[in-house]
């Protein structure tokens, strides 16, 4: 009876890892969630008075748990396609980048120029999207393209003291969105 299953499961096994190597190699949906906390750094890209923010985060989601890092510079900024609440103010995204580091040590980058952020100065309340693509890699991500788009949100956790547009904050987002391998 043991040689009749492993008979019968071997080729299943076969089946199954031909199946994921190949919906790999051609691509995947990507669908997960992140949480983490950010902070501004002394970084001005763009020498425009907007430092360049840091957020790091742990993820879990369709590609298996990782590490997400993002980097990203907003402005204030009249955006007609949004309407934020109330006495928030809106900012406009003038660039991001972003590394997902997964546990085989693969890595994914994404980068964007495309995105908005809402803040409400009085709770330090945050909100936002940002619309990107997806652009090479490290690991099995080598050559990764496609496109994505994340909601976030968090609170700035700096004293009552200090602007509430500003310092150290909390982060929570999720990411839908789609990337190809090359053949």
């Amino acid at each position: 009876m043991n040689i009749m299953r492993r008979a019968l499961w071997s080729p299943l096994a076969i089946l199954l890892l031909l199946f994921s190597t190949f919906s790999l190699a051609w691509g995947a949906q990507v669908k997960l969630s992140y949480t983490g906390t950010g902070w501004d750094t002394t970084v001005d890209n763009f020498d425009d008075g907007y430092p360049v923010t840091m957020s790091i985060g742990e993820a879990k989601g369709s590609l298996g748990a990782s590490r997400v890092e993002i980097t990203s510079e907003f402005m204030p900024w009249d955006i007609e396609e949004v309407t934020c609440e109330g006495q928030e103010l809106e900012f406009k995204l003038l660039f991001s980048a972003s590394v997902g580091t997964f546990q085989n040590q693969s890595q994914l980058y994404g980068f964007s120029d495309v995105g908005w952020m809402c803040v409400d100065q009085g709770t330090g309340h945050y909100y936002g999207m940002v619309f990107g693509i997806y652009q090479g890699g490290a690991g099995k991500f080598v050559g990764a393209t496609g496109e994505w788009v994340t909601d976030f949100d968090g609170f700035f956790l700096e004293p009552p003291t200090l602007p509430a547009v500003i310092g150290f904050r909390t982060i929570t987002g999720n990411v839908k969105g789609h990337f190809e391998l090359p053949e």
